[in-house]
């Protein structure tokens, strides 16, 4: 287990460059922000079909009216699909793809009505470029729609010839370009901030279980696994081996604290090196360290801390020389509480110490 600060640097684009943490933050982000995502296309959508009212009392009954009333209508039955489809879907992408398509839709719908009313009224679109950005969306997909957005004002109005209205076309699309240029940034600082968030967050975290010196698991973060195994039962049987370093205080003594360190970080690089992915490793306290084996029984686990024995045997720790491990082996028992399955692991070690050290004692 290791924190490796390269996988928490940003690109350009404002994203991840280590694709599993990207895909780790957005993720996190769809439980946190995107829940939110449904509810506010939705109210949007309403929003957008009660623009109906003024229409009806600026044009009146007729074509028109029920023309761009019908389009409204499609505008609200989109959002209200959107709402139910994006609470089944699973992965982040897909989201993002359909909240952006959604906006072009409403969008594309907005265009027409403006055709039909022969108005291009620059401040509605303002609003649509605002909602693009608003709406919780990566970076890149913002800056995508919100150009389509003006591009596809620019182009109705030159394509289709809409009358000249105050101000200008050339100032109108100043003024949008420099509000698509405003929310571009405001959205990237934004993005910015949350994943440096973020990659302090998953620092602290890290910090929070991990032993500083070992670079393994603490007691506190081993203590909860251990906790999650028993309650979940999803490792069944499962063993738990307690070793402590012989002799640890005598190399203090005489080789110093920095010595003494160097000895218990070795000795967790060795471990750790002949463990496997899925088994749970940490510092107990002091010199003595535990690792847990899911699914694994007594026998297999008893082979386990043998080959964790010789290694350690074999390894040279610097100025101390090679050290030994005494370590006790046990298999958990259906029912049993945190401490009477450590009591049990402790024991087994005890009995390793006063056998003459540098052996492994396993549960009869």
């Amino acid at each position: 287990m290791e924190y490796n600060h390269e996988q928490y640097i940003l690109n350009k684009i404002c994203e991840f460059r280590n694709r599993e943490t990207e895909t780790e933050f957005m993720e996190y982000e769809k439980t946190v922000s995107f829940n939110i995502v449904r509810f506010l296309m939705l109210f949007m959508g309403l929003i957008f079909f009660l623009f109906a009212i003024p229409d009806f009392f600026n044009y009146g009954k007729g074509q028109l009216f029920y023309i761009t009333a019908g389009l409204r209508v499609i505008i609200l039955l989109v959002t209200i699909i959107a709402f139910f489809v994006l609470g089944s879907i699973k992965h982040y992408r897909h989201t993002l793809i359909m909240v952006t398509l959604v906006e072009l839709i409403a969008f594309c719908v907005y265009l027409l009505i403006l055709y039909i009313f022969k108005t291009s009224q620059p401040a509605p679109m303002m609003l649509f470029i605002f909602a693009a950005f608003l709406i919780p969306n990566v970076w890149k997909n913002c800056i995508a729609a919100g150009c389509i957005m003006l591009i596809g004002y620019i182009f109705l109005n030159v394509v289709f010839g809409l009358p000249k209205e105050v101000p200008p076309l050339n100032q109108r699309g100043i003024y949008l370009g420099i509000c698509l240029l405003s929310f571009s940034i405001f959205t990237y600082s934004r993005e910015n901030s949350r994943r440096k968030q973020f990659a302090a967050e998953k620092l602290l975290e890290f910090m929070s279980m991990t032993d500083r010196l070992t670079g393994i698991y603490n007691r506190s973060r081993f203590d909860y696994l251990l906790g999650q195994w028993i309650k979940n039962m999803r490792h069944d049987p499962f063993c738990m081996i307690l070793f402590d370093i012989d002799n640890f205080k005598k190399v203090n003594d005489t080789c110093g604290h920095t010595a003494g360190d160097e000895v218990l970080a070795g000795t967790a690089s060795v471990v750790a090196a002949n463990i496997r992915d899925d088994d749970i490793f940490a510092r107990w306290g002091g010199e003595e360290f535990v690792v847990l084996f899911g699914e694994t029984g007594i026998e297999r686990a008893a082979e386990l801390a043998e080959r964790l024995r010789k290694a350690v045997e074999n390894n040279n720790c610097g100025e101390a020389g090679k050290i030994t491990i005494s370590i006790g082996v046990v298999q958990y028992r259906r029912g049993e509480t945190v401490t009477g399955f450590i009591i049990r692991a402790d024991e087994k070690m005890y009995e390793a110490k006063q056998a003459g050290k540098n052996r492994i004692m396993v549960e009869g």
